[in-house]
């Protein structure tokens, strides 16, 4: 499956109103969206790492999610339950700030005017975010600098296959 991965910036006063306009839009165009808190992005290759886990979970029959877009969150929180990926990963009424990735369709940029948001890739960076929300103590977090931050976050990615 092909997918475009971007960030974007903008207000989100109703998640649910936006998340059912994303979906639906993509849907029109016979396409999955993926939406998530870029709080909880810690990098490009988290959310490829998610994405393509997802993918490979598609293709093993072992989705816990019902789309790939979903499958995705769970990875990227590193949860495995869909609640507990929303809480982890997904648009709140103060999330300013989201990555996006859209699988089947290379129109994202149209996405994101549709709702009415810019385009900021800079979201996808580690930088200035705590993993907490990934499960990771602070003590833990301690011990890497910042410009291997992204890599507790692709194990905690990894982490979600072992703990099936």
């Amino acid at each position: 499956m092909r997918w475009t991965l971007v960030g974007a910036r903008g207000a989100v006063r109703d998640p649910s109103g936006v998340l059912k306009a994303a979906q639906a839009w993509a849907a029109n165009r016979g396409a999955e969206v993926l939406l998530a808190d870029a709080r909880a992005v810690f990098g490009r290759r988290h959310v490829e790492s998610a994405i393509l886990h997802a993918e490979r979970a598609q293709r093993e029959g072992r989705m816990t999610a019902h789309s790939v877009a979903m499958e995705s969150l769970l990875y990227l929180s590193g949860q495995r339950q869909v609640s507990h990926a929303i809480r982890v990963a997904g648009l709140r009424e103060d999330t300013i700030a989201r990555p996006r990735s859209l699988f089947g369709l290379d129109a994202v940029d149209e996405l994101v005017a549709s709702l009415g948001w810019t385009r900021d890739d800079t979201v996808l960076e580690p930088g200035g975010k705590s993993l907490a929300s990934l499960g990771v103590s602070p003590s833990e977090e301690k011990t890497v600098s910042d410009t291997r931050r992204e890599e507790l976050a692709l194990e905690r990615v990894a982490l979600v296959d072992v703990l099936k």
